[in-house]
């Protein structure tokens, strides 16, 4: 199967055509070893064939290279009498004193007959496979034809690969492609895409994340691609079945996907094939050796780096990394060179001995520390590099606060190793580091770390900073009860810092609010937030204005949490030490306004704390910004970025006890709904047991509890979906706050109602009605509550408010089921066309979003009350007008109106300048407009219309507004 290659296959066999109704040409077809081109040329050879086309195959090869006439010799005669009359004079011109004349007549021999092929007008192509190898009597010879393509219905295509680079082949290559009949085909690598729709041809199943990611070791390149898939065979799993399963009526339209995954992390796969280096024996001596040093620098390198490395010039250097590159086995970045195929970098790295590549590490590491390169670069080396010398251990010492700022999990596991080896006077230094990479990476062991060195410590202020620096790590962990106590034995005993002082407040008054006091918590921050102001240290107010936010949020007083919230940020604003607590902050201020259903500022927040935690490299705070950056992408239903987050946020090096469940939970949502079954159940059972143990996790168990009950309802079992829903139903303080839990109660409430327990609907929509009394602030419960309400009753006018509450909202998924449950409704009381009319709108959403088991579940609700939407395959929406907007352009549409730009919207919604601008293009179209004022006219004149009379449940006009 070849796949990648579309654009120049057909532009091939128009080529071909061409030919065989009497246009000659000549082709030149580029790629790097493995990358297809001769199975481009055999394809256009037999299609040549089949058009009736004569047609002629020969290959060069390096150990020929010198035999005049060889090349061409194999590709017009390969046996007969016409290849005895050419090397009679080719032994002719050997024998010779001056051989040009024999040579020359062989050339004229071999013309004559090309002439004499094509003379009845029958068309003729030669292929002639790695041309860069030819010798130089062939390629003058292929010239020679090559200025015979106006007159003769002759085909010319041959191969070449970058390298090796000879003068002559340059010279013919460029004179070929420059002349009028001449063209040049390049065979680039592939792209992730087409990488995977590769392996689904080879497998006979789409590849999983873990093996597409894996996929990427091949840098693009077919044949590499196929060797390492079929290494990695027995690691390489194949489930789900397709078709139906003979479940409920749902799943009459669905089908699992056939998914092929790697059964191992990508980084436990055996090595590459000790035979790969060998596919690049072209390169010089000196090319092969200084790259295979290169590998020992890791994927991506400078040449400064490899020039320490070596002790040579940098210029030296430069020469010899040449090939590499013109043969595309490195590509230049901008700040660095990169192996494009990380495969082969592996394989020319275990060349080298185990002992020698010990060695080469350490002395890097010395060369890379001594010229003053960045510590994370010193510590890859180390790393790789075994024992610690005590020359490494002082370095580490000396640069452990650095290190762990840039490379906290390099850092921490190096303090390790270094720990053990140290003496007495050193240890405590190095565990104290150690204690603080384990808590900027969010792990366990930093609690018992900083107990023990806050037990031995003895001077005042030192005492006062572990034990910030302990109840820090506590509160990371959630025990907030231990953090409590060790706050208040750190404030009864001498804190010489005022400022410090402050701080263990802040922490007190957040603890107490999570202990669920947030009365008292509220009252102990007045006089924090008070003295912060008069200190004037922007640490200090920034923390004590989230202590504030934090005991208001618990007490359900948003909207005044998320001004000290604002105002802590502006405190954070004005010193880089309060990086951190803006971070936080920032995270905070994005998770408050996403309840208030506010997208623009949620996407200001989430932008600014991910560019500030990647330019300070601030791990802990980054897996959360990626966590919330995926949430509000599941919001917006923008799937596929919400799974790119969680998959980030999975790669990050920290250990924060909530973030199974966001990842695995949110990804099994998403394939759920996508219908993807196998993947998704896979995704839950990788949940360890005790993924709920933490109180910051329970928080987040509302996709996890969506998702089991989704996959109990599609596989026909209602009652077990209620089941899987009902730890929800808890009032207990830590279920109280977890989040999306009144749109779980209204899945319950649903869900419970299909299955016929009318009692465990009745709870839920109580336990919802207590929910929205407790956060009357927030749209989110209000809406929950409309809907559980209006589906107990089936009551079509509050279903109709929940429907425009949805609206205003505008996430996509909650507006496809406000439709769905409207339609049902409404199909209960007999309304069968506007049943109708509301099936084909929630339809509309759930397609948009790729949801193809909601779309099949309504479809199934209301097949069973009569209603059908017809022909599947036609889509209702319109062709023109804004009901022609998908809600996706339909935000960007409101964002154009406002005179934003491209790039403005593209961060607005974290969306790419091409997709914004695809966005555009669409609106325009639909919109029958010409400009972007046009589209801001249109939305201003929708504004100002008068709002159309609707009657109960009748369906709300969709336009531009917010």
């Amino acid at each position: 199967m070849r796949v990648g290659r579309e654009r120049q296959r057909e532009e091939l066999r128009d080529w071909v055509r061409g030919g065989a109704r009497g246009s000659g040409g000549h082709l030149i077809v580029e790629g790097e070893p493995g990358s297809g081109r001769t199975a481009l040329v055999r394809e256009a050879l037999a299609e040549a064939a089949a058009l009736g086309s004569r047609v002629r195959y020969g290959a060069a090869d390096a150990f020929t290279a010198e035999l005049p006439l060889r090349a061409a010799l194999d590709c017009l005669h390969p046996e007969g009498p016409g290849r005895a009359a050419v090397v009679a004079l080719l032994r002719e011109a050997r024998e010779a004193a001056q051989p040009g004349g024999a040579l020359l007549a062989a050339m004229d021999l071999l013309v004559r007959g090309v002439e004499e092929w094509c003379a009845p007008r029958r068309p003729l192509l030669l292929v002639l496979d790695d041309l860069h190898w030819a010798d130089p009597a062939s390629l003058l010879l292929w010239q020679r034809l090559a200025r015979a393509v106006d007159r003769l219905p002759l085909l010319l295509a041959a191969t070449r690969r970058p390298l090796p680079r000879r003068p002559e082949v340059e010279q013919l290559c460029a004179e070929l492609g420059a002349a009028p009949r001449g063209r040049t085909l390049r065979l680039e690598p592939l792209t992730g895409a087409e990488s995977a729709e590769l392996l689904r041809g080879m497998l006979g199943a789409a590849p999983g994340p873990r093996l597409r990611e894996a996929a990427g070791q091949a840098g693009g390149n077919p044949r590499l691609l196929r060797d390492l898939t079929t290494q990695w065979s027995r690691f390489i799993e194949i489930t789900g079945v397709a078709g139906d399963d003979g479940g409920s009526d749902a799943a009459e339209a669905a089908v699992v996907a056939v998914v092929a995954e790697l059964t191992l992390p990508e980084q436990e796969l055996p090595e590459p094939p000790a035979s790969l280096p060998r596919g690049i024996g072209y390169l010089s001596r000196p090319a092969y050796t200084t790259l295979r040093h290169a590998a020992l620098l890791g994927p991506a390198f400078t040449p400064r780096e490899l020039a320490l490395v070596q002790a040579r010039p940098a210029r030296e250097v430069l020469a010899e990394l040449e090939e590499p590159l013109l043969a595309g086995l490195l590509e230049d970045t901008g700040e660095r060179l990169r192996f494009r195929q990380p495969a082969l970098r592996r394989a020319l790295y275990a060349e080298l001995p185990r002992a020698a590549r010990a060695a080469l590490h350490q002395d890097a590491a010395r060369a890379l520390a001594e010229a003053g390169h960045d510590p994370e670069r010193t510590a890859e080396q180390l790393l790789a590099g075994g024992a610690l010398d005590r020359w490494a251990v002082h370095w580490l010492a000396d640069s452990a606060q650095s290190l762990i700022a840039a490379a906290p999990g390099a850092a921490a596991e190096l303090l390790e190793r270094a720990v053990v080896q140290a003496d007495c006077g050193d240890r405590d230094a190095l565990e104290g580091s150690l204690a603080d990479a384990a808590l900027m990476l969010r792990r366990p062991e930093s609690v018992e770390l900083l107990t023990a060195l806050h037990g031995r410590a003895t001077d005042p202020g030192h005492r006062a900073a572990l034990a910030f620096k302990l109840v820090s790590a506590l509160m990371v962990q959630g025990d907030m009860a231990r953090s409590l106590a060790v706050t208040e034995d750190a404030l009864a005993e001498q804190v010489p810092s005022s400022t410090l002082r402050l701080r263990l407040e802040a922490c007190r008054v957040l603890a107490l609010a999570d202990l669920h006091c947030p009365a008292q918590a509220r009252t102990l921050a007045v006089p924090v937030v008070a003295e912060a102001a008069r200190l004037g240290d922007p640490l200090c107010g920034a923390e004590a204005h989230h202590a504030m936010a934090f005991a208001l949020f618990h007490l359900g007083r948003g909207r005044e949490s998320l001004r000290h919230v604002a105002e802590g940020i502006a405190c954070a604003r004005r010193s880089p030490e309060a990086n951190d607590m803006r971070l936080l902050l920032l995270a905070n201020q994005a998770e408050a306004h996403l309840r208030f259903d506010e997208p623009e500022t949620v996407a200001a927040a989430l932008q600014e704390a991910r560019e500030l935690a990647l330019s300070t490299r601030s791990t802990g705070r980054l897996v959360v910004t990626e966590a919330r950056l995926a949430e509000f992408h599941y919001r917006l239903g923008d799937w596929d970025a919400a799974l790119t987050g969680v998959a980030r946020a999975q790669g990050l090096p920290v250990s924060d006890g909530w973030l199974p469940v966001v990842v695995h939970g949110l990804r099994a949502l998403v394939l759920g709904h996508r219908d993807e079954r196998e993947a998704a159940q896979a995704e839950l059972a990788l949940l360890p047991p005790d993924a709920f143990a933490v109180p910051a996790a329970r928080r987040y168990s509302g996709h996890v509890l969506l998702a089991r009950a989704l996959l109990a309802e599609r596989a026909g079992r209602p009652a077990d979906a209620v089941r899987e829903l009902l730890p929800a139903l808890a009032d207990s303080p830590d279920e109280a706050g977890a989040y999306e839990r009144p749109w779980v109660l209204s899945e319950i409430v649903r869900v419970a109602l299909d299955s016929g327990d009318t009692a465990t609907a009745r709870a839920a929509a109580a336990a919802c009605g207590r929910a929205a009394a407790a956060l009357p602030e927030y749209p989110g419960p209000a809406l929950a509550l409309l809907r559980c309400r209006g589906l107990f009753a089936q009551d079509p006018q509050l279903l109709a408010q929940a429907l425009e509450r949805a609206e205003r909202g505008g996430w996509p998924l909650v507006l496809g089921h406000a439709w769905e449950d409207l339609a049902v409704a409404r199909a209960w009381h007999g309304d069968l066309a506007a049943a109708r009319a509301a099936l084909t709108r929630a339809v509309a959403a759930y397609e948009d979003l790729g949801a193809r088991w909601d779309t099949a579940r309504a479809d199934a609700r209301l097949r069973s009350l009569g209603v059908r939407r017809g022909s599947r395959s036609a889509r209702r929406r319109p062709a023109s007008g804004w009901e022609a907007l998908t809600p996706a352009e339909l935000k960007v549409a409101q964002l154009v109106a406002q005179g934003r730009s491209n790039p403005e919207i593209a961060g607005a919604l974290f969306l790419s300048t091409r997709t914004v601008q695809t966005h555009v293009s669409h609106i325009l179209a639909k919109l029958q407009v010409r400009s972007r004022a046009a589209v801001a006219a249109q939305a201003a004149a929708r504004r100002s219309a008068p709002e159309p009379v609707r009657g109960p449940g009748a369906e709300p006009v969709r336009g531009p507004g917010p």
